[in-house]
């Protein structure tokens, strides 16, 4: 039995719903049968029947199930490096300040559209590249839209949205990238100052949908929910289902019999010990989470590296040192960008400095958010405060985390 047969006959708890039929709230609503298209065609339409929990953990946790996609090849525009893919219509959500919104897809023919915008110099995802798309057929304008930024655990950070296609053929797809916004530092300063464009293909047929069907692949249903992280797709061979390292003999594109689809950039950011310079992990006030490794401190379910660099660091602004901190998911080490984070400086319970951190992609040390900081001294309290969490989508297990982030509390230990 094919595994798309098998997943339509697949029959869910009532404590689940199938994508494609969850409530405005967000809260699954039931079930629906995602075996025929709107005109009877069969594999048409929706979603396949993929388990949402109704009351998921507000932490990262597993999904039920790991999305298949179809991998293109990577594509030039400018300096920038593209990695498109494509799958069928997912569930996500939308972050505005404090609030999620489910975005349901669309009955009716149609794929979720994701880019990866990466720099082939270093390898290095570039958060704050969000471009946009127009997607044409036979030279007939289809849609047009900018993607949103968003945050999985298998692609990691990219820009995906669902878009709707009318029929079955092969589609053009323009990209127009602005400059990136972000400050750059080491080998990416000075770089992507100039918007760019490019241009790829994509055919849509019942083989496509067929085959990213079949693809799908259902976790054992007593992990549903646990924490943990599904592991990147570039590296199924490096780790475990909760993103720890291990070894299962896949290759890099996370396929068993060694095929040769392109590999995914992943936006995996350096552990804590990879950062120059004195760490902060003596809590004060906060708490730590040795599930995130090294027993960094957490904020929402974010592991937080916090590091000072001393004054002759390339990143630091003139005779100062620069503060470094780099929040990430608990397990992947994704960095989680879009987010308002300050600095506040306590001595003697006195504020001497109360600043907002700036974001930051840096070639080395990757995304993360900083400031060069004045007359810092041995104990010392610095509270990183979150005025705003990560505006980004969240996939399935991610979007109930990183949300009433506290204040992290840590004080500069002595040299």
């Amino acid at each position: 039995m094919h595994r798309r047969t098998l997943l339509r006959r697949t029959t869910l708890p009532a404590a689940l719903a199938l994508a494609g039929c969850t409530a405005p709230s967000g809260e699954p609503d039931g079930e629906a049968d995602a075996g025929g298209g709107s005109d009877g065609s069969e594999g048409v339409s929706g979603t396949p029947p993929i388990p949402m929990l109704e009351n998921p953990p507000e932490a990262v946790y597993l999904p039920g199930h790991r999305k298949s996609m179809r991998v293109l090849e990577p594509v030039d525009a400018g300096e920038y490096a593209l990695t498109p893919m494509l799958s069928y219509p997912h569930p996500f959500w939308i972050v505005t300040a404090n609030y999620r919104e489910f975005v349901e897809p669309a009955a009716g023919r149609g794929v979720h559209l994701m880019v990866v915008v990466w720099d082939r110099e270093t390898g290095r995802v570039l958060p704050g590249a969000e471009p946009r798309v127009t997607v044409s057929r036979d030279g007939r304008e289809i849609d047009s839209r900018a993607l949103w930024p968003m945050l999985s655990q298998e692609m990691g950070l990219h820009v995906g949205d669902n878009v709707d296609l009318p029929a079955d053929g092969t589609y053009t797809v323009d990209v127009e990238l602005p400059p990136l916004s972000i400050r750059r530092t080491g080998s990416l300063a000075g770089r992507f100052t100039d918007g760019a464009t490019t241009t790829f293909e994509f055919t849509y047929d019942q083989a496509f949908r067929e085959a990213v069907v079949e693809g799908i692949e259902l976790l054992d249903r007593d992990r549903w929910g646990q924490r943990g992280a599904l592991e990147p797709m570039v590296d199924r061979a490096g780790t475990d289902d909760d993103g720890r390292d291990a070894d299962d003999g896949r290759d890099a594109a996370g396929d068993e019999d060694g095929g040769t689809e392109p590999t995914i950039p992943y936006s995996r950011v350096p552990p804590a010990d990879a950062y120059p310079g004195t760490r902060l992990v003596e809590s004060v006030g906060g708490e730590t989470d040795d599930t995130a490794g090294d027993g960094l401190p957490t904020s929402g379910d974010a592991a937080v590296v916090v590091a000072l660099l001393e004054p002759e660091s390339r990143l630091a602004d003139g005779d100062d040192p620069y503060l470094l901190v780099s929040p990430r998911t608990p397990y992947n080490r994704v960095p989680l960008p879009n987010a308002s984070l300050r600095v506040v400086l306590e001595r003697d319970a006195r504020q001497v400095l109360d600043e907002r951190l700036e974001p930051v992609i840096d070639g080395e040390y990757g995304h993360h958010y900083g400031r060069s900081v004045s007359d810092v001294r041995e104990s010392d309290t610095v509270r990183i405060a979150v005025e705003s969490p990560p505006q980004t989508a969240r996939h399935q297990g991610y979007e109930t985390a990183f949300f009433g982030m506290e204040p992290v509390e840590l004080v500069v230990p002595s040299a």
